[in-house]
């Protein structure tokens, strides 16, 4: 409806043009040269009347068009943003954060300004040159053909900008991309580059990149100054064009005064719409580079939606059946993996950096598929579960704790969205998070700052696990949960760990091997494979890999602390 009453609206402004060309004819042939000095007040109180009505119905068509388009803009935005969180992790993996946010915010803008300003304008435009040309042929053919004779060279040099335009404002937009993805990671990295004296480095890069940027735009800048200036010159010289064949129509007898002076109005109003026509092309151009890259992520395929919920409570029984997967068409990450975790029971997976032991645990909560074998949770396939309903059932504790820029309450909510404080405070005292939340002026009111930059690695870790608390789930990842803190906070840690493992199936990827000492099962991986499984006991008496790690891990513990004897 919205576009039906401003395609309405368009048409009665257009319509409504037409009173002044036609009222300037009348004041010159009857009032001036007729000499009825009477009629002028008549003719003028119509123009008057004609414009603030035509300027009423644009305030209207403006209004109603700018609320359409927004609320397509939203949808497109929306659209784009939702289907980002659909899409697997492979996805994201080459992929820069800051060409994903320049996308989400300077293309949609770009083709938001193609919806509002050039769809909107452009219809207008259409419709005054059509209404234009008829009323010029009615008023007189062979002026109308002298007006309409820089049509050919409009449109061929409208056919080559348009045909030239896409390839530079592709450019334009991917230098845009490249600018932003490096500040971002200049801004998160600010630390590493103060830490390591980069500044001057970085701003270098960062010229580099931004004078790509410049260079890019101002190529496109030019070809557009070239061929809208070219265009206006054709229209200015069908308008000359015009003016010598009128003049001497009027000289010879053969046209009035009145009819040339409408027909210069008309001819202005011809090749204005033709001018908006060639802006409206500019923004097409830029707007269709744009809604390439928007489309580019809106075509990729998302994670499947599709699959059944878990029936009852979820006991946590987790089965590996010759699992192989690979990153790539390169070496395998896991290869014929197999186990299996019996309800309740804890499962450490040891083994270097690279062995595969965070790709185990991606696997099970599916941000990324295997490419062979089956996975079950209390014997099922995970993948006849939806995603999402398998995710509800796992609940993990990163290395890196990643927080969001907002108050501890908002942050713990997002293991249970609603959470009362009373629950929130209980979750963190089990977390041994309590202590520090109080101490701070606004207690879970407080802001942690970006990805919690106000709290220590420490108390950040201890947050995770009260939040991994609340969700309550049956399955629980720890990835090594323990590995960037100091020996006393481990020790909080640990406790909070402890807690948040009871009565739950748990799978460990351990740095330090005396925190899975008790585990139930204990996995050692090396290049995708299991070499070894058993109990602490039973792996130190094989006297392989693990005990050979445990040995280390010794010496590192009493080289941190000399009193372990």
């Amino acid at each position: 409806m919205l576009a039906i009453a401003t395609l309405a609206c368009a048409i009665m402004s257009t319509l409504l043009v037409f009173v002044f060309p036609a009222a300037t004819k009348y004041i010159l042939d009857e009032v001036i040269i007729g000499h009825h000095p009477e009629r002028l007040l008549p003719l003028l109180t119509v123009v008057a009347v004609a414009m603030f009505l035509q300027n009423g119905i644009v305030y209207l068509r403006l209004l109603l068009n700018n609320t359409f388009e927004q609320q397509v803009i939203f949808d497109l935005r929306s659209d784009l943003y939702s289907h980002i969180q659909t899409l697997p992790l492979r996805w994201f993996d080459n992929r820069a954060t800051g060409d994903l946010m320049t996308r989400i915010i300077e293309d949609v803008s770009s083709v938001e300004r193609v919806l509002i300003d050039g769809i909107e304008e452009g219809t207008v435009a259409v419709l005054q040159i059509v209404v234009v040309v008829g009323a010029m042929f009615y008023l007189n053919t062979k002026l109308a053909l002298v007006a309409l004779a820089p049509v050919p060279l409009l449109a061929g040099g409208a056919l080559w900008y348009t045909l030239t335009a896409h390839r530079r404002y592709r450019l334009n937009r991917r230098a845009a991309s490249a600018m932003n993805s490096l500040l971002h990671d200049n801004l998160s990295g600010i630390r590493q580059i103060k830490s390591f004296v980069r500044e001057l480095e970085e701003d270098r890069r960062f010229d580099k990149a931004s004078d790509e940027f410049r260079r890019a735009t101002l190529r496109a800048t030019r070809i557009w100054a070239l061929y809208n200036s070219s265009m206006y010159l054709f229209g200015s010289l069908g308008v000359l064009s015009v003016v010598a064949v009128g003049s001497r129509g009027i000289l010879s007898g053969t046209l009035q005064l009145g009819d040339l002076g409408a027909f210069l109005l008309l001819a202005s109003f011809l090749y204005q719409p033709v001018g908006k026509l060639h802006e409206f092309n500019r923004l097409v151009q830029e707007g269709r580079a744009a809604g390439e890259r928007i489309f580019e992520i809106l075509d990729s395929l998302g994670e499947s939606k599709d699959g059944q919920t878990f029936s009852g409570m979820v006991r946590g029984e987790i089965e590996f059946r010759h699992i192989n997967f690979s990153y790539s068409d390169e070496l395998p990450a896991l290869s014929d993996i197999s186990f299996h975790a019996r309800p309740n029971q804890t499962l450490a997976l040891v083994g270097t950096t690279g062995a595969g032991k965070s790709t185990l645990v991606n696997l099970l909560t599916r941000f990324y598929e295997f490419d062979r074998g089956e996975i079950l949770i209390d014997g099922n396939p995970i993948r006849d579960f939806s995603i999402r309903a398998l995710r509800e059932q796992i609940g993990m504790v990163t290395q890196e704790s990643f927080l969001f820029n907002g108050t501890i309450r908002e942050n713990l909510q997002i293991g249970k969205r609603d959470a009362t404080d009373e629950e929130l405070l209980r979750a963190a005292a089990a977390a041994n998070a309590r202590p520090f939340i109080d101490r701070l002026p606004q207690g879970l009111s407080s802001v942690v700052g970006e990805r919690g930059v106000k709290l220590s690695v420490g108390e950040k870790q201890r947050l995770s696990i009260a939040r991994a608390l609340l969700k309550d789930p049956p399955i629980l990842i720890l990835d090594e949960a323990t590995a960037s803190v100091d020996t006393a906070t481990e020790r909080l840690i640990q406790e909070a760990l402890e807690k948040l493992m009871l009565d739950r199936t748990s799978i460990v990827i351990a740095h330090r091997l005396s925190t899975i000492a008790h585990a139930d099962q204990i996995l050692v991986l090396e290049r995708g494979r299991i070499i070894e499984r058993g109990t602490h006991e039973q792996l130190l008496a094989l006297a392989g890999r693990y005990a050979l790690l445990w040995e280390q891990t010794l010496l590192e513990t009493q080289e941190s602390d000399p009193t372990i004897a």
